[in-house]
C-alpha cells in the first residue's frame, strides 16, 4: 500500500481519537461506543504509523530514529491516560483534556519536524 494511503488512515484515526476523547471528557455519561472508538482508533493509529515507518524507508530490524521512539511514547501515554483521566477526574476535566491536547500537539510536532 502507498504512503498516502497510510497517511490518510493515520490522520483520520487521529481525528476520531481526539473526538472520542473529547466526548469522554465533556459528556458526563459518555456512551461505551466512544470508549471503544478511542481504543480501536489508537490501534489503527499504531498500525498505520508502522506502515508509514516502512514507507519512509526505515529498514526492518534496524534501530528506530529517536523521533519515532518519542512519538510512540507520547501516543502510548495518550492512549493510557485518556480513559483513566476521563473516568477519574470529577473536577477540572477541561484541564485534563487540555493536558492531553498538549501531548497531541507534541506528538504532531515530533512527527512533522522529525526532531526529538
Amino acid at each position: 500500500m502507498s504512503y498516502e494511503f497510510y497517511k490518510v488512515i493515520h490522520l483520520v484515526c487521529i481525528i476520531l481519537v481526539v473526538g472520542a476523547v473529547a466526548i469522554q471528557f465533556f459528556k458526563i455519561d459518555a456512551p461505551k461506543s466512544t470508549k471503544i472508538l478511542s481504543g480501536l482508533g489508537s490501534v489503527l493509529i499504531l498500525v498505520s504509523g508502522m506502515g508509514l515507518i516502512a514507507r519512509l524507508g526505515v529498514p526492518h530490524g534496524a534501530p528506530w530514529p529517536i523521533w519515532i521512539k518519542v512519538k510512540l511514547g507520547l501516543w502510548v501515554a495518550i492512549a493510557a491516560l485518556a480513559p483513566i483521566l476521563a473516568k477519574r477526574m470529577k473536577s477540572n476535566r477541561a484541564l485534563g483534556y487540555y493536558g492531553l491536547i498538549v501531548l497531541f500537539i507534541a506528538a504532531i510536532f515530533t512527527a512533522v519536524t522529525k526532531l526529538a
